[in-house]
């Protein structure tokens, strides 16, 4: 995998941090690559917008509608992730073939502040943990502090990419796993009801379309389906590989993504509908302190550490790393890496997103229709008009083929 150039002075859009990652430097294994997708996909805004359709499906239509929207974002990044696992390059750089390097920075720029907007949502929730940790503790409570806090700590994550993401993963799934398992049966034993029973409840308001239910979970996650570049461009594979042998790469990757990521997007998904129809509340923090804080002040603070855990190993990989990308990608010479982490961390809390924390479901359906057709171009150009073939020299040339 080269990285030299016809013309040795036009490297201007090459740097450390975005140059494609060598066979050689890769660490992520299909097992790592399921772990990562296993604690990204406990997290709050699945247990929000389960939680939120509540109100017009019963509880075992929503799991359904996750279970489906889910599965549909793996198929989806089943054709986005080929170029990445073959060439190992990010986002930004595989934008650069179908929309051009001038053309790119748009779907770029949009795609980053929705990523952006998404951590700077994550990190209020983890923030409202920590603010409620302390409040029951002590008293104090300052969810501005802790906004930054947690921020910069999310921050300092992402400085060491995606290898150290994956360790933090592979020990964050098990103990979530196990502490969500375990809020559900704190939950139905409070309740005093069963598993099916709960099953059957919500779904007094319906009129909201089951295809919309779906699609607000491909929403979800279709901000890192997009751009998947950043985090398969460091799975393992053959330097010498067929169009068969790709292919079983490709699968054998989105199948280790599809169990990583829709067991757990229904687990945790369950845990907010249940919680909804059961205890009237979407907001995680406040259901654990509802359902948990009358069995045990210990444990309820537990319950708010695997809130911060989940928020703390979704956030780096799904939503910091990728804008971070972008912007050492897009001006080499003016962000390292880590100078785009700060950056890009800064400005996901600058935009407040936690604002629209009451209308989350309308947004992911915004999300889904906005980059859903960026996701599609890129597969089109890929697969049917470039036919899988790059020039890698000149993606990171500013007088190139892709110079447009």
């Amino acid at each position: 995998m080269s990285m030299t150039t016809r013309d040795p002075q036009d490297r201007s859009l090459l740097n450390e941090s975005n140059a494609p990652t060598r066979y050689a430097q890769r660490s992520v294994g299909p097992l790592s690559l399921a772990a990562i997708w296993f604690a990204m996909a406990i997290q709050v805004a699945i247990f929000i917008a389960a939680g939120q359709l509540t109100a017009s499906f019963q509880v075992w239509q929503v799991i359904v509608a996750i279970a489906a929207g889910c599965t549909i974002a793996v198929v989806v990044v089943f054709f986005t992730q080929s170029a990445a696992i073959r060439w190992g390059i990010n986002f930004t750089v595989a934008a650069r073939m179908p929309f051009g390097i001038r053309g790119s920075l748009i779907p770029i720029v949009v795609k980053a502040l929705l990523s952006l907007f998404w951590f700077g949502f994550q990190t209020w929730l983890g923030a409202l943990a920590l603010d409620e940790i302390t409040r029951i503790l002590t008293g104090f409570s300052n969810l501005t502090l802790w906004v930054l806090i947690f921020g910069a700590v999310q921050v300092v994550t992402t400085f060491y990419g995606i290898s150290f993401i994956r360790w933090m993963n592979i020990f964050a799934a098990p103990v979530l796993l196990a502490m969500g398992v375990f809020m559900v049966y704190l939950m139905l034993d409070g309740a005093g009801v069963t598993l099916g029973e709960v099953m059957n409840m919500g779904g007094e308001t319906p009129g909201l379309p089951f295809s919309t239910a779906v699609m607000i979970f491909v929403g979800g996650w279709i901000a890192v389906v997009v751009s998947i570049h950043d985090i398969v461009k460091e799975c393992k594979v053959a330097p010498t590989q067929s169009g068969e042998g790709r292919a079983k790469s490709d699968a054998k990757y989105a199948a280790a993504q599809w169990w990583g990521m829709v067991p757990a997007s229904v687990i945790f998904g369950f845990i907010g509908a249940a919680s909804m129809v059961l205890v009237g509340e979407w907001n995680p923090v406040f259901a654990i302190t509802k359902v948990v804080g009358e069995v045990s002040v210990p444990m309820a603070i537990l319950f708010q550490v695997f809130v911060l855990l989940a928020t703390w190993s979704t956030n780096p990989a799904a939503n910091l790393l990728s804008p971070a990308y972008t912007l050492c990608s897009t001006f080499p010479r003016a962000f390292s890496f880590k100078t785009g982490v700060i950056v890009s961390g800064a400005v996901g809390l600058l935009m407040m997103p936690w604002q629209f924390a009451d209308t989350l479901n309308s947004f992911l359906n915004i999300l889904a229709s906005a980059l859903g057709p960026l996701a599609g171009i890129m597969i089109t150009d890929y697969f049917l008009v470039r036919r899988g073939r790059v020039s890698l020299q000149d993606l990171y040339r500013t007088k190139g083929i892709y110079t447009y």
